[in-house]
């Protein structure tokens, strides 16, 4: 009897202990999973935090890069950049920003991995000094805006950009060889655009931007319009490129919806930039004046008939004066000649020294 007392006991005792057992282990897991979901909590409001944090870090200095870039833009603007010149500014220092954010902190070794690095696109020469020249610009406006105390790019430009540019001689056509050229175009409109850039030497722009208000064939000029590289804007007109314009305006009146002076034939609108450069090509590769894979000096573009004006009427005798004024080249170097002649006697001046100078090509 006694033995089973002590067994019921026994029995008794072991259940509880295992019961107490049992809650201890249980409330030990919910403690540890209570744990667990506190510190993923946590860890979860961290990772959140920092990630608000950089993405804000990183608003803030995108934010103030792009500022930065139109701060520049607009002092550039301001200085009286072309739209083409502004556009190409904004993105070579975007560019430049994008490795390099903070412009204060570059250094001479950044300069030359930047040069490397484009480099690698196998840049002309020319491009690789107007990215810098852009660059130190950027500096000069950082300089006067006290956000930078020294132009970097200077000393690096003089020790890396600073040599002759090699492979760049553009085509210089013969008297004899423009005259076949211009020869071998029969219509009207192709004609009278190569003869008005041998005629005048102006830049690719400048010609296209030309509307029938600036033709005047009664006074036998040409106005052009304002811009930012060429001062003189009135060139004279001779017999040969008069009878040209003139047949030419007769076609144009039968085409044209617009004020510009060059229209495509369907639309009558402005014609496309690169539509001047194709005729050169269809018109100058038959006759041997134009090789479109060749380097620079075999290949004819719009560039060579400025040559061509420049060279031409100097060798012919043209006072050097008045042949950059036709170039609208900067007279700063020769300032007496706004001193001592009166505009109507500097134009007279020219227009002599231009009709008894000037090439015949037809």
């Amino acid at each position: 009897m006694l033995f089973f007392t002590i067994y019921k006991y026994k029995r008794q005792y072991y259940i509880c202990l295992i019961s107490a057992y049992r809650f201890i282990l249980s409330l030990l897991i919910y403690l540890l999973t209570s744990l667990l979901i506190l510190a993923y909590t946590v860890f979860k409001y961290i990772e959140k935090y920092i990630n608000t944090v950089l993405y804000y870090t990183s608003s803030v200095e995108q934010m103030e890069k792009t500022e930065l870039i139109e701060a520049f833009i607009f002092d550039c603007q301001t200085r009286g950049r072309t739209k083409h010149t502004l556009e190409s500014y904004r993105g070579i220092v975007k560019e430049f920003l994008n490795l390099f954010p903070d412009p204060g902190l570059v250094s001479k070794h950044d300069l030359r991995d930047f040069l490397s690095h484009l480099q690698k696109r196998e840049l002309k020469i020319a491009t690789l000094k107007t990215c810098f020249s852009t660059l130190s610009t950027f500096y000069d406006f950082l300089i006067y805006e006290e956000m930078a105390e020294t132009n970097p790019i200077l000393p690096f430009r003089r020790r890396y950009l600073d040599k002759p540019i090699k492979n760049d001689r553009r085509q210089l056509l013969s008297v004899k060889s423009m005259k076949q050229l211009i020869g071998s175009i029969e219509p009207i409109r192709e004609q009278a655009m190569l003869l008005t850039l041998a005629k005048h030497g102006v830049r690719r722009d400048e010609y296209l931007c030309l509307k029938d208000e600036n033709i005047d064939l009664r006074r036998n000029e040409i106005i052009y319009p304002q811009k930012a590289k060429r001062n003189n804007r009135v060139l004279p007109i001779d017999d040969e490129l008069h009878d040209v314009l003139m047949e030419y305006k007769r076609w144009r009146a039968k085409h044209e919806t617009s004020p510009w002076f060059w229209v495509t034939t369907f639309g009558g609108g402005k014609i496309h930039k690169d539509y001047t450069n194709e005729v050169l090509a269809y018109y100058a590769e038959p006759l041997g004046l134009h090789e479109p894979n060749g380097p620079l000096e075999k290949r004819l573009t719009c560039h060579c008939f400025r040559k061509w004006f420049t060279h031409h009427l100097y060798a012919a005798g043209m006072d050097g004066t008045c042949l950059m004024i036709l170039r609208g080249d900067s007279l700063k170097a020769k300032a007496w000649t706004r001193s001592y002649l009166e505009p109507d006697e500097l134009t007279e001046q020219i227009k002599e020294e231009y009709i008894r100078y000037i090439p015949k090509l037809l």
